[in-house]
C-alpha cells in the first residue's frame, strides 16, 4: 500500500542552494576550490567505473544532498547524443529511457545507492540536483531513490535538464516522486531549441521531467544562457535577498558570476 507523501512548495532559498550545490558539483570534477556550508559533511564523491567523478554526496543533520554536475568532456556529449531507448530495469514497469544518460547512471548505481541506504534516518531529507546533463542523471537516480531506498519521498530541482524518457517511465516517475521542479530558462538554446532538435525522431524522449519553473535571461552569448553560473546570476538578482543571506552565511560558498552580465 502506498503512503501518502507531502508535496512541498516551490522554495527560492532551496532553489538557490541548490543551484550553488550544482555548480560545487563542477568544481568537484575541476579538482578546483570546491566547498561545503560547514554543516554539511562531503560524503562520497559519485565517480564512474572509468574513474570520471559526476558529483557528490553531502550529508547533514537534516539532509541529504546528491548534485550531479553536467557536461565536461566530448564521452559526455557522445553520450548525450546516445538517444536510443533502453529499458530502465531498476524500477517495474517504467518504460525506456534514454540510453546514453542511463548508461552514465548505470556506471556508479550500486556505489550511489550504497552509500544512500548507509545515511538513511526518518528526520532526512533526500534532496537531489543536477545541472544539464546531469538533471538528466538526477531524474533516474530519484525514481530509483523513491522506490529502492528508505528515502520515499525525494525531492528534485534540475536546472536545464535534458530529456532522458518515454511516456511509461514519464507516468511512473510522477506515481513515485511528487516533488520535482525543473528550472530552465527560456532562453536557452541547448535545452530548448537544439535538444529538441536532435531527438526530433524520438519526440517521447522529449518529456520534461518534473514541474516547469521558467527562467527569463538572455547573455549575448548562447552557452551562457545554459551555463549553472547563469542560472545562478539570475536567480541571485530574482531573490537578492534570499542570496544575500546565502552567501554571509556561507563566506566563499558562492560563486563569482560576472561572466554572465
Amino acid at each position: 500500500m502506498k503512503t501518502n507523501k507531502e508535496v512541498f512548495p516551490f522554495d527560492e532559498k532551496l532553489a538557490l542552494f541548490l543551484a550553488v550545490m550544482t555548480f560545487q558539483a563542477y568544481m568537484v570534477y575541476d579538482s578546483s576550490a570546491f566547498m561545503l556550508p560547514p554543516h554539511f559533511q562531503l560524503q562520497h564523491v559519485i565517480t564512474s567505473r572509468s574513474g570520471e567523478t559526476f558529483g557528490f554526496i553531502a550529508n547533514s543533520k537534516d539532509s541529504v544532498v546528491v548534485a550531479f554536475r553536467g557536461t565536461k568532456t566530448m564521452d559526455n556529449v557522445s553520450s548525450y547524443l546516445d538517444v536510443i531507448l533502453t529499458p530502465y530495469l531498476y524500477v517495474k514497469s517504467s518504460g525506456k529511457t534514454h540510453r546514453g544518460i542511463t548508461r552514465i547512471y548505470e556506471s556508479f548505481r550500486d556505489s550511489l545507492l550504497q552509500e544512500i541506504k548507509k545515511l538513511y534516518t526518518k528526520e532526512k531529507k533526500l534532496i537531489v540536483t543536477g545541472h544539464s546533463l546531469g538533471g538528466g542523471i538526477a531524474a533516474l537516480f530519484t525514481l530509483d531513490a523513491a522506490v529502492n531506498t528508505p528515502f520515499k519521498n525525494p525531492i528534485l530541482y534540475s536546472f536545464a535538464s535534458l530529456p532522458i524518457a518515454d511516456e511509461a517511465f514519464t507516468k511512473k516517475f510522477y506515481e513515485e516522486v511528487k516533488n520535482s521542479i525543473r528550472i530552465v530558462n527560456v532562453h536557452d538554446a541547448i535545452s530548448n531549441c537544439m535538444t529538441p532538435l536532435f531527438f526530433k525522431k524520438k519526440p517521447l524522449l522529449n518529456l520534461p521531467i518534473g514541474q516547469e519553473f521558467q527562467l527569463n535571461f538572455k547573455n549575448n552569448r548562447f552557452i551562457q544562457n545554459h551555463r549553472i553560473l547563469c542560472y545562478i546570476d539570475f536567480l541571485s538578482k530574482q531573490y537578492p535577498t534570499a542570496y544575500k543571506e546565502l552567501c554571509s552565511k556561507y563566506p566563499g560558498f558562492c560563486p563569482d558570476t560576472s561572466v554572465c552580465e
